[in-house]
């Protein structure tokens, strides 16, 4: 007769395995004869959630589709939690492995895009940087300031027009024409707003310079990453359109002087 501890171990190991039938038939004896409805529960919940995090993916390989993959994936990664307002985390990633290389490659970046999306939406709230607080530091130590992003700001990019294959699969679009994967890259600032979430497209500059900043290089070291991009690239045009959307919390001296300024 297993113990409480085992047999729940056990019940919790069978709800993934549907062909350990000995263990299910032991659970059974045990008193448990309905397995089967917590499993197909789980299962429900998980890629009814999943669905809920990637509705573009849903509609682009279909419900029955993306039910079946959200059964492997769930497989390959179940929930730790009760909350399940994390699982997508790994989602692009798993769809890397099984797309890489393939006519469907494009799939794990718009993952990508979706699920940046989601964070944008829950991440927390905080003040935007003040731009007339920058007057603080001289401008000859401007290019030793590290800026910190907004919690809610995300950084997207891929070869592929990720924006075109998202606003075609809203719902309710009636767009259908064939989007031609070659058609363009596709840098986005993606950050909550007054009205929502919402995207910002970017130059290769200002998303390197952007990606650099949010690496926590100094303003001077993402010049000159940004420049390395493109030679005739404008920083204090881009700057100023960056703490204009509010895409900082704060900007940071990081000099034995202690000179500092966060979240004004």
């Amino acid at each position: 007769m297993p113990t409480l501890r085992e047999l729940q171990r056990r019940f919790a190991a069978a709800l993934f395995d549907t062909a350990s039938e000995q263990m299910n038939a032991e659970i059974r004896a045990n008193g448990i004869d309905r397995l089967w409805i917590y499993r197909s529960q789980l299962r429900a919940v998980f890629a009814r959630t999943l669905a809920l995090e990637f509705p573009v993916i849903e509609r682009l390989l279909g419900a029955a589709y993306f039910r079946q993959l959200a059964l492997e994936f769930q497989a390959a990664h179940p929930s730790r939690a009760g909350n399940l307002q994390h699982i997508g985390a790994p989602f692009s990633g798993f769809l890397r492995q099984r797309f890489c290389a393939g006519q469907y490659d494009y799939l794990p970046d718009v993952a990508a895009l979706e699920w940046a999306l989601q964070e944008s939406l829950v991440a927390p709230d905080s003040p935007p940087l003040d731009p007339q607080a920058l007057r603080s530091f001289a401008p000859s130590n401007y290019a030793h300031l590290n800026f910190a992003l907004h919690p809610a700001v995300r950084l997207v990019s891929s070869s592929y027009p990720l924006l075109a294959i998202w606003n075609a699969n809203q719902a309710g679009s009636t767009a259908n024409r064939i989007i031609d994967l070659a058609s363009g890259e596709t840098r986005l600032l993606i950050h909550r707003g007054a009205q929502g979430v919402e995207f910002h497209i970017l130059s290769a500059a200002e998303f390197a310079l952007l990606d650099a900043l949010a690496e926590d290089h100094c303003l001077g070291d993402a010049l000159d990453i940004a420049a390395a991009v493109d030679t005739a690239f404008e920083l204090g045009v881009t700057l100023r359109r960056l703490v204009a959307l509010g895409a900082f919390t704060g900007a940071t001296l990081r000099q034995s002087s202690g000179n500092a300024l966060d979240k004004s």
